[in-house]
């Protein structure tokens, strides 16, 4: 029974390690990349996959069936809402005529937005 304990708070270890080196990896890309959009995906996939990733470490140590219950769908929440936020600021600033960065090769303007 100790082994088991041992080998659950090695995977919620995991999984707060992972989530922090997500959340690393999501603040650097708002400085990395070039554009609105592409910051917002590097933003958006690293903090669904720390929130995630911290939930699931949560569950790994959880203390019973209705704690557990709780976290699986706060999990569901977050990533269903995530990506969702993610994709209504993405497209608002699209309609606001937020263009996406062109490379130094393309010398064309981007198109016109439509509705």
């Amino acid at each position: 029974m100790e082994i088991l304990n041992f080998i659950r708070e090695l995977a919620a270890v995991f999984f707060c390690v992972l989530a922090c080196i997500a959340a690393l990896a999501g603040s650097v890309s708002l400085f990395r990349f070039p554009d609105t959009y592409t910051r917002l995906h590097g933003a958006g996939l690293g903090s669904t996959t720390a929130c995630f990733s911290v939930f699931l470490g949560a569950l790994c140590v959880s203390p019973d069936l209705a704690t557990a219950a709780r976290l699986i769908l706060i999990i569901l929440f977050f990533f269903i809402s995530c990506p969702t936020s993610t994709h209504i600021i993405a497209r608002y600033a699209w309609y606001q005529g937020i263009d996406p960065w062109l490379s130094p090769r393309k010398k064309t303007p981007a198109p016109e937005h439509g509705q």
